[in-house]
């Protein structure tokens, strides 16, 4: 199994053009629910090529984006550098090397289910301020059409790491047990995609599980090309998400 921190350093174009991006409107959860304000610090830990970075700078936070991949890191600065309330860190969950005690709030977008929990529980205690909170997000893909379970089951069919990866595998118990002592809250918003043939290959790309070349490659983006062609309205599909956002209460 390819290194969590390395495994996505072939993928950063697929990333950027193809995954979901975050609603706008998890700013104003976190505003109702944990106090969040322009004056928050923020630390999103993971932060990748900087999607859900990008919401918090764009509220005015001081925003930390830690990220332990160079090419992630890289982009992220591409992308995202015009903004002066942004630094880029190089760090892990587990060890950010934020200072003691600095942070309001610590996010994770689609990333927590990489992390060792116990150890960065350990940190993100470390980093944040007594009265701190965490937020842990996903774009979580719903399977409830002929098309998603389509695409769901080529995955699981030829690829056995996808089965251990699917960040659904960190569920409400695994997170509740994180937060513990403190209380776990949830809510969830709608988030959606619609794909060409070419963003629907580079949607399936994006995803660290599946081979850019070799037989297996081929196998599945014929099997995919062949459910593309199945549910297709005008060349187009959409893949339909739940961005469900957790938080300590």
């Amino acid at each position: 199994m390819i290194n969590s921190t390395t495994r996505f350093s072939d993928r950063v174009a697929d990333y950027i053009n193809y995954r979901p991006k975050y609603p706008p409107e998890i700013i104003g959860i976190l505003k109702e629910h944990i106090h969040l304000t322009p004056q928050s610090i923020i630390a999103d830990v993971g932060a990748g090529t900087g999607f859900l970075t990008e919401l918090f700078l764009k509220n005015e936070n001081h925003t930390y984006a830690v990220e332990p991949n160079d090419a992630m890191r890289i982009a992220c600065g591409e992308l995202y550098g015009i903004y002066p309330n942004l630094e880029i860190i190089n760090g892990t969950a587990e060890a950010t090397t934020l200072p003691d005690n600095t942070i309001d709030i610590i996010v994770a977008g689609q990333a927590f289910h990489w992390f060792n929990q116990e150890a960065c529980k350990e940190e993100f205690k470390r980093i944040l301020k007594p009265d701190g909170y965490i937020a842990l997000i996903w774009n979580a893909r719903k399977d409830d059409t002929g098309f998603s379970k389509g695409y769901d089951e080529i995955l699981r069919q030829h690829l056995p790491e996808y089965k251990t990866l699917d960040h659904r595998n960190v569920d409400d118990n695994a997170i509740t047990r994180f937060f513990q002592p403190q209380q776990m809250k949830k809510t969830i918003l709608p988030n959606s995609q619609v794909f060409n043939w070419e963003g629907f290959k580079g949607r399936a790309l994006s995803s660290s599980y599946v081979p850019k070349n070799g037989e297996i490659h081929h196998t599945i983006m014929k099997e995919i090309r062949k459910l593309f062609d199945q549910y297709q309205q005008d060349g187009k599909v959409s893949f339909l998400y739940d961005t469900v956002i957790y938080w300590n209460a």
